[in-house]
This record gives structure tokens, C-alpha cells and sequence, in this order.
């Protein structure tokens, strides 16, 4: 089975299988056949409610054995798609089949796994449903889930759209029902000098005399001849002048009937191009000018009406609903605008606007105290006079004139809020439920069309935004450093790349859970957003606990103190649910150009820089020449210890612990150390960091435990009275090896596992606890000494601790060094010990350096010590000397 794709890929994928260019009969069949790609799953069902009985569903594209099937209807009594039609997404990770013996449709399948999602109207209402089935556990379901949600989404839409458009398609009958029944003519007639007539509504016969038949029979009927002679020049001349415009054109003129009256008419018409751009024909309406004001209006808003439903979608669509809208109404402004923030507060974005016949420019304006703020509250506004002193301030130049005002809200199926539809006048409003009938019209194929854009830019969102923080991912930011860079370099300004690292995030992801690990990351964006530049600084989460920030055109001090101010952002602890936690971040910083002309170098020195930070005071690096020669000098220093490690060039010292009650060795801590010829000794500070950066420690640590063994054989065959149990520190790296306790078995071979005992710290067994626990308690068993070490300075729980079987707790020297001055420290030293006690563990104090100290530890009770005021580190020779008996 093909591996399954990464989060940020399905949701591109179905960004880019959603985007194609289907063919409206084939868009659920294309769905089925996408989803069973993207989420290899063995069957896919899109079905439908059937509106006669809504106890059955028929298919409206099923996918299985690999191909799509015929659509079937199935009843939904006892099968899972009956709980999915109720509003509840239905998940059966296993014996679907089991959970539902009387589905025949299950049993034919023979899946074991079963996900389904409702697919939602307009209305709320339920009007089918998408579900996935697979003959074994769904990959990934929490991506099948989301996927699932948006193309029901999806299906929702289309399916509204399909029945938005079957209603416009019933309005068109009815439209065209009653064109034919007013009195009037609808018509289309070639663009020539004598006008032929290719189509005629029924109210032709009524107004020319002529039947519809006559008109249009052969090559169709010169329609001029029927103008008046003393007025055919002038009326050729106003529609070449409105065609050459691209205007409609309004004429009113006589004209003789069959009978041979003449009566005078009005006619609206208009060019009809092809997508060259040519004229294919004229089509519009004649009507008697005698007739009622309003029937007039009707016939305009009907003939524009039916050109709008034809118009294309995409880019345009607003454009041109808006003309259509404004030329119907007779109105002189018209306005599509959607909503940038909740319903209610926020701005309004113009997709559209219209005034007098021309577009206008986009912009955006504060919806509150705005005839618009009603029209989302309330679903509609009418404001008959004056509306002008209500508009936006911006808008008096453009709108400064308008007086009658109507608006619709634009609604998505779920009920939320899109946008709204305006219509504004220049007069007064005389029929408003007349614009308001046209408008319900026109708001129908708007919010139609906002919500297919919507649902696109949330697909697209998915693909390019971090769904932890919401801020722009690694994709989205990789596509805008390279524009960034092609604009700072032609206009020879500079670029700035920061890369910020939370500290100590893995520790508490690992302590507290990926659920409390994502509230941190979450806090952490949000607090960074706060720094942002609005307009200038772009920042993203690239990964894990990696953000980035692109700064434009910044000087080199300008860029250090945007690192000190996004540094800044996290001096206050962060709050994740009930906890607060302190985090400090990491940054380094990289300039275009003068450190780099490509993304690939950029980011490199930006990551050497923050490296580089980790490692000092600030926790804040710009690079420079001389931060590249110290990561060499670095690099060089971790050849050498891997040389050292892989040679003979690491040893191991050796510090005495002590029974605070007898003065008597009680075993040894074992330490390494590393000698170099060129540097001499190198402080373990710098080469166990260097270690654990690469990924060293498991074989460090094997090779100390191995070590320390051989010294514990030599001393026996050497005739030592009594063996020091010799105490091996294990790093977190270790224990994710899950052949760790095969690895001691094999180092510690021929010595007895009385004589060893293994250190761990809090935060590298609380990594992963259970692991851990199952790991130390098989090692227990087996004779070998447990303890913790640096006891009280990470996240452990006592349950954990419990569970873990320790037989020490080794009490860290931070505490220790300070007890005697600080009630704090010895408050918890105290604890500690009887802590300990009451769990029937050894405590060892690490870091005694005083004999008040020695002594105040030995008063609480404190088993054990070590540090300088009994011994420094020493080598085996000097320890064999000093501290070991032979017989």
C-alpha cells in the first residue's frame, strides 16, 4: 500500500481536485473518485436524501472495487448513514459490520471501517451524506475526518447550487411564461438593415397583428418595415450609437401593425456578443408606452434578469451581476461587499461596485453606524430619502449624491453571514418591494457564489496554514521568501530572515501531552503576532517549535532589536489550560544580502545563528563572518571528540559517595573525561552538549557503562575487599533506544548488577514514562541500582515516580549549595528527604562542599553525599588508593 500522504498534502490535493474544472453532471462521481485516491480507502458513497422518502438515500457517486459503480438507492433503517443523516458524524474505526447485521449494502462491501459525514443545506437541513468504508482501519482518520467535513462542505454547496439553479431554471419558465403573457414582445433580430427577426414572445401577435409564425418563418420577418418610414433613420441611428457603446439602448417610436394601425411602442434592447466580442445578435423588449409605469419596469428587470442567470462565473461574476443589477432596477449605484471579521463589528470589503453604468474601484470602510450594520443584523434595510449622511466618510466623493438606499444580506447555507447586496438611487424610492422582489433575485446567485469561494479559500487555508497557531506553514512561508527576495532585489533594499526555537517546549510536550504541547504553541504564536510590523514582517510556524519572521527592509541594528522585542513577548509565563509556563526563545538572524542572496543560504545562516544562541546568555544571534569561523572551530571540536570517543582518548574519573551516618564509601560516581593534546582538558560542558546536539549519547553512555564495568573486573581480580557500587549516568537518548536494557546486558557482562546503578534525570524518563517504567523495572529485577538524579528541578510526577521503582533519589546541588542561607532550598531539601523516606528510597546529596553542610543534611536524615568537601573527581589509580581495601 502507497504510504500515506503528509496533513499538508491532502488538503493541498483536495484544494487542487476541488479547483478542476468539472462538469457540473459529473462533480459527485469526480468527488467519490478523489476522496478514494487521497484517503486510499476501498469505498466511497456520496449520497443523496431522497426528497419523496427521506427513510432512503440513492447514490450519487459510490465508489468500490477499485472503479466507480452504478448509483444505487438503499433504505437507511439499521445502517450507520441513518446516524450520520441526524447531524452526527459516525466513526467505526473497526466491526462496522458487526455494529450493523441487517445493512445488506455493509455485508455486500464486507468493510470493517466506516466514517461518515452529514452533508448540511442551506437551510440547516440535512440533504445527504459523504462516508468512507475500508476492509481495514481507516489511515489517519483525524485527517479523513477533516477532509471528509470539507467536502461534505463541498457537496453541500454543489448540491444548494444544483437547487438554486433548478429554481432559477423554474423562474426562467415562469419568467418566459410571463413575458408571453404580458403585453409586449420579447425579441431577438439580427444586427442589419432590415433587422430579421430570429425569435418573438407570444404578446408579438397582440402588438404587431402578425402571428408569432409569420415573424420568424424562414430568414424571419425585416422588422424595420414595420417602423414607421419618417422614423426608421433616426432608430437605426440610436442603436448603432448604443451597440457602438455597448450601452442598451431606450427608443420609443411608431409603429404600423398588421391591420395597418400605427400605435407608438417603447423598446429596451441590447447587443449580444459572442467571446470574440462581435455582435451575434440584438434582444430586448417592445411594449406599448401607454402601459402602466410598473408593467414597464417588470418587462426591463425580466430582460435583465435572464441575461444575469446566463452570465459566467468566476473572476467577472460580481462585475457582472452588479451591471445586470443596476441596469434592471434603473439604479445608479450597486455594491457587492463581503464581511472581513464576526457579523456585526469589524470592516466590509466591496468585491464590486457600479456607479452610473461604470466600475469603480474597491474599498473597505467600518460597517458600524452604516445602513449596512442593519442590513447584517437584520437581514435588510430600506432607507427611502437622505441616505447619504449615513454612509461611510470615504464614500462622499463616489456616493455623495445617493438618497434612496436597499440592501439584502447575503447568507451561507449554514446561516452565517457573507455579505450583502446594495442597490443605491439618486431620487427618492417609490416601489421598494418591487427592487426588493429583483434584489432576492440577484442575492440568490451571490451568496451562491461567495460561499463556492469561501469554501475554496478554507481548502486552500488548510494547505498553507498552521492549524496549531493559524499562522502561515513552511509551504506558504518558503513561496513568500523567494517573492521577498525577487522584490528586495530589484529594489536593491535589504531583506531580514529570523528563525526562533522555544526552549524547554519538547520537555513540557513530553511531560504534559501533545494537547497541552499545541495550547503552548498556540499562546506562543499569539504573542509573537502581537510583535509583528503591520505590513512589514511576515511570521510563520515552521515545525515543531520552530518559527520564522521575514522583516523588510531592516538596517542590522534594526533586525537585533526585532529579535530583542519578539524575545520580549515571552517574558510574561504563558497560560496552556490550567498551567502557566515560563518560556524563553532562541533567535538568529540573517540579512539579505549581506549575508546571503538565496532562501537556501539565508536560512542556513539564520539556523547557525540561532544555534549559536541557544548556546550564550541573550539567546538572540545576528550572524556574522566570525560566528561561521566558531561554528567551524565547533565542528572541528566535534571531530576531534568523535575521534577521541572512537579512539582512546575519553577516560572516566571517579567521585567517592559517602554515608553521612559512618563516613564510609558507599560507592562512587562514575564521570567522564577528555584530555586533548592541542586544548588540553575540555570541560564536560562543552563536549556533552556537542554529544547531545548529534545524536552521540546512546554510544557516549555505552561506552562509559562498558568502561566503568572493566574497571569493576579489574579491581575484583586485583583482590578489591569490597566493591564500590559505581553509579553510570543514562541520558534521555538512551532510554528511547527501546534495546537499552540488551545494551547493559551486554556492557555489564561478568559483573554483578548489585555493583552497578544507573542515573537518570527527571526530564529524560519523563519522555516517555511508560516506556521507561517498563524498561527500568525488567532492569530492577535483574539486581541493577535505580536512581534519579537531579531530583526537583524537572516535571516528574509521583506517579509516575511510584511506579518507577527507584531505589535513590539524588538531590541536586543547586539546592543543596544554598540551604543553609535560604529557608526556600532548605524547605525543599527537607521535603525531599522525607519524600524519599516515605517511599523507602536512599537520598544522596550532590554538590556538599562544607561540613555545616555535611552535617545539617546527615540532622534531616540525608543518607549519602558527595562533592569536594569529601573528594574531587579522581582517576581509578587515586580512587583504588585512596578510598579501596584489598584482602
Amino acid at each position: 500500500m502507497a504510504p500515506f500522504l503528509a496533513s499538508e498534502q491532502v488538503f493541498r490535493e483536495l484544494a487542487d481536485g476541488l479547483a478542476l474544472d468539472i462538469p457540473e453532471d459529473s462533480f459527485f462521481t469526480a468527488l467519490a473518485t478523489h476522496l478514494a485516491r487521497i484517503l486510499q480507502v476501498d469505498h466511497v458513497i456520496v449520497a443523496c436524501l431522497d426528497p419523496a422518502d427521506k427513510t432512503r438515500a440513492y447514490t450519487l457517486g459510490l465508489w468500490a472495487q477499485g472503479r466507480l459503480q452504478d448509483n444505487v438507492t438503499y433504505a437507511l433503517a439499521g445502517s450507520p448513514c441513518e446516524r450520520v443523516i441526524h447531524h452526527e458524524p459516525c466513526h467505526f474505526s473497526e466491526g462496522v459490520c458487526a455494529a450493523f447485521p441487517d445493512d445488506a449494502l455493509l455485508a455486500e462491501l464486507a468493510v470493517d471501517s466506516y466514517l461518515g459525514m452529514p452533508v448540511i443545506g442551506r437551510q440547516g437541513e440535512t440533504l445527504g451524506l459523504i462516508a468512507v468504508l475500508d476492509a481495514g482501519p481507516l489511515r489517519s482518520p483525524d485527517i479523513a475526518k477533516e477532509v471528509l467535513r470539507i467536502a461534505a462542505m463541498r457537496t453541500g454547496a454543489e448540491l444548494s447550487r444544483q437547487r438554486i439553479m433548478a429554481a432559477v431554471q423554474e423562474s426562467e419558465r415562469r419568467l418566459d411564461t410571463l413575458m408571453n403573457h404580458l403585453p409586449g414582445m420579447a425579441y431577438q433580430r439580427l444586427h442589419d438593415r432590415e433587422g430579421r427577426l430570429k425569435f418573438v414572445s407570444q404578446g408579438a401577435e397582440l402588438l404587431t397583428g402578425y402571428e408569432v409564425a409569420q415573424l420568424t418563418a424562414g430568414t424571419g420577418f425585416p422588422f424595420m418595415e414595420l417602423i414607421h418610414p419618417d422614423d426608421r433613420q433616426r432608430i437605426r441611428r440610436q442603436i448603432m450609437e448604443g451597440v457602438e457603446r455597448r450601452r442598451p439602448y431606450q427608443l420609443s417610436y411608431r409603429l404600423r401593425t398588421a391591420r395597418g394601425e400605427v400605435c407608438w411602442v417603447s423598446e429596451q434592447g441590447q447587443a449580444v456578443l459572442d467571446v470574440d466580442g462581435q455582435i451575434t445578435w440584438l434582444e430586448g423588449f417592445i411594449f406599448d408606452n401607454t402601459r402602466h409605469y410598473e408593467s414597464r419596469r417588470i418587462q426591463q428587470a425580466v430582460m435583465q434578469i435572464t441575461s444575469s442567470v446566463t452570465a459566467r462565473g468566476g473572476k467577472p461574476f460580481f462585475d457582472q451581476l452588479v451591471n445586470h443589477l443596476t441596469r434592471a432596477l434603473d439604479a445608479d449605484a450597486g455594491i457587492i461587499a463581503t464581511l472581513e471579521d464576526a457579523p456585526g463589528e469589524g470592516d466590509v470589503m466591496t468585491q464590486a461596485v457600479v456607479v452610473d453604468g461604470q466600475k469603480s474601484a474597491n474599498f473597505r470602510y467600518a460597517l458600524e453606524g452604516t445602513p449596512c450594520a442593519r442590513v447584517v443584523q437584520e437581514g435588510a434595510c430600506d432607507i427611502v430619502d437622505d441616505v447619504a449622511r449615513s454612509l461611510p466618510p470615504q464614500t462622499d466623493s463616489l456616493l455623495g449624491w445617493a438618497r434612496g438606499y436597499i440592501g439584502l444580506r447575503l447568507d451561507h447555507s449554514n446561516g452565517d453571514a457573507l455579505g450583502i447586496l446594495v442597490v443605491m438611487f439618486r431620487e427618492p424610492i417609490e416601489h421598494r418591494d418591487f427592487i426588493s422582489t429583483v434584489l432576492r433575485i440577484f442575492a440568490a446567485n451571490a451568496a451562491a457564489e461567495l460561499e463556492r469561494q469561501r469554501s475554496d479559500d478554507h481548502i486552500n487555508r488548510l494547505a498553507f496554514s498552521d492549524p496549531e497557531t493559524g499562522l502561515p506553514n513552511r509551504a506558504c512561508f518558503m513561496a513568500r521568501v523567494g517573492d521577498a527576495l525577487e522584490r528586495a532585489e530589484s529594489a536593491e533594499t535589504t531583506l531580514g530572515l529570523l528563525l526562533l526555537d522555544l526552549r524547554r517546549f519538547k520537555e513540557i510536550n513530553d511531560t504534559f501531552g501533545h494537547s497541552i504541547g499545541d495550547q503552548v504553541l498556540a499562546a506562543a504564536g499569539h504573542r509573537f503576532q502581537g510583535m509583528q510590523l503591520e505590513g512589514r514582517e511576515l511570521l510563520a510556524r515552521l515545525g515543531g517549535d520552530e518559527f520564522a519572521v521575514l522583516v523588510e527592509a531592516p538596517t542590522p541594528e534594526g533586525l537585533v532589536d526585532r529579535m530583542r522585542s519578539y524575545q520580549q513577548s515571552l517574558e510574561a509565563p504563558l497560560q496552556a489550560g490550567e498551567r502557566w509556563f515560563a518560556l524563553d526563545v532562541s533567535i538568529g538572524g540573517a540579512l539579505y544580502p549581506e549575508h546571503g542572496v538565496s532562501p537556501g543560504v539565508l536560512f542556513q545562516h539564520a539556523s547557525l545563528a540561532a544555534h549559536h544562541a541557544k548556546r550564550q546568555g541573550q539567546g538572540r544571534c545576528l550572524y556574522d563572518e566570525q560566528l561561521g569561523s566558531a561554528i567551524v572551530r565547533r565542528q572541528q571540536l566535534l571531530d576531534d571528540f568523535i575521534t577521541a570517543l572512537r579512539g582512546d582518548g575519553l577516560s572516566v574519573h571517579y567521585q567517592p559517595q559517602v554515608d553521612l551516618a559512618t563516613g564510609a564509601l558507599s560507592g562512587a560516581e562514575v564521570l567522564c573525561r577528555w584530555y586533548d593534546p592541542a586544548r588540553g582538558w575540555v570541560s564536560p560542558g562543552e563536549f556533552i552538549p556537542l554529544a547531545e546536539e548529534r545524536g552521540l549519547m546512546t554510544e557516549l553512555g555505552g561506552w562509559v557503562l562498558k568502561t566503568a564495568s572493566e574497571q569493576l573486573r579489574e579491581w575484583q581480580q586485583s583482590g578489591v575487599a569490597a566493591l564500590p557500587r559505581l553509579s553510570v549516568n543514562v541520558s534521555a537518548q538512551q532510554l528511547e533506544d527501546l534495546r537499552f536494557g540488551e545494551e547493559v546486558g551486554r556492557h555489564t557482562a561478568d559483573v554483578s548488577p548489585a555493583s552497578i546503578g544507573l542515573e537518570l534525570t527527571e526530564s529524560g524518563f519523563m519522555r516517555d514514562p511508560e516506556q521507561v517504567i517498563h524498561l527500568m523495572q525488567a532492569l530492577k529485577k535483574q539486581g541493577f541500582g535505580l536512581a534519579i538524579d537531579d531530583f526537583g528541578t524537572g516535571y516528574s510526577s509521583l506517579a509516575y515516580l511510584k511506579r518507577f521503582a527507584a531505589d535513590t533519589l539524588k538531590i541536586d546541588m543547586s539546592f543543596v549549595r544554598d540551604m543553609l542561607s535560604s529557608s526556600h532550598d532548605y524547605t525543599i531539601v527537607t521535603t525531599i528527604i522525607a519524600m524519599a523516606r516515605s517511599m523507602g528510597m536512599k537520598t544522596v546529596a550532590e554538590g556538599v562542599e562544607t561540613a555545616e553542610q555535611a552535617n545539617a543534611l546527615a540532622a534531616l536524615g540525608c543518607d549519602q553525599a558527595q562533592g569536594f568537601y569529601f573528594a574531587r573527581p579522581m582517576s581509578a589509580e587515586d580512587f583504588a588508593t585512596h578510598w579501596l581495601d584489598r584482602q
